[in-house]
């Protein structure tokens, strides 16, 4: 009986996707989230068959949503649900783990191709999307960001944010000292040398999406 989350705070997308679930296979469940951290929630106590997640959630924009359950859930079959369908934002997506990608344009019927193909084992993507320039800035960053570990994530959200050490550590439950070694790991695998770089490497990541 497989199991699939539906993260996506759009009704109609979130309902057609759920169509197209049912009617792929009848024996399917399914779990909303609308946010991030409903998602992550459930992903930290359940395996899903597949997570279908929204680039856009209210409290994530971009790729960074991507990152974070896949580095809670590293073997988590994840397909991208967009409105942005251009080669170089599926290779992006593909760099750091997706195994799918279905535009938010896609008829039910399409849904339920590309459901049928994820749950099967198989990746799938919308013809004439595929084949994103493999050296694209984009993708490079998405393959460094996929090397951050949970706690590094959390970390770089927070300076996005504008938080400063003592606050990170406060609202994480760390130590000084371990932000600040999260923060040399963080800079030295996006290739940046301090923290406003970081910031706009995640903020011009993000904002392909």
């Amino acid at each position: 009986m497989p199991h699939i989350l539906v993260a996506d705070d759009h009704p109609m997308c979130a309902t057609a996707l759920g169509m197209a679930a049912q009617a792929t296979d009848p024996t399917i469940t399914r779990d909303s989230a609308t946010t991030l951290a409903e998602a992550e929630a459930l992903v930290r106590t359940k395996d899903y068959d597949l997570i279908l997640l929204d680039l856009m959630l209210p409290d994530v924009q971009g790729f960074a949503g991507l990152a974070l359950l896949r580095a809670i859930r590293p073997s988590a079959r994840i397909a991208i649900v967009s409105g942005r369908e251009e080669p170089a934002v599926v290779a992006q997506a593909h760099a750091l783990g997706a195994h799918g990608f279905i535009p938010k344009s896609s008829t039910i019927d399409q849904m339920m191709e590309a459901l049928r193909t994820l749950l099967a084992g198989r990746t799938w993507v919308p013809e004439g999307l595929g084949g994103g320039a493999p050296d694209d800035r984009r993708v490079d960053m998405a393959e460094r960001m996929g090397t951050l570990s949970i706690a590094q994530l959390r970390v770089l959200r927070a300076i996005v944010n504008g938080h400063q050490n003592k606050q990170i550590a406060y609202d994480l439950q760390l130590a000084e000292p371990t932000v600040k070694s999260h923060l040399s790991a963080i800079f030295r695998k996006l290739g940046v040398s301090n923290r406003t770089q970081a910031v706009l490497a995640l903020q011009a990541f993000d904002a392909e999406a």
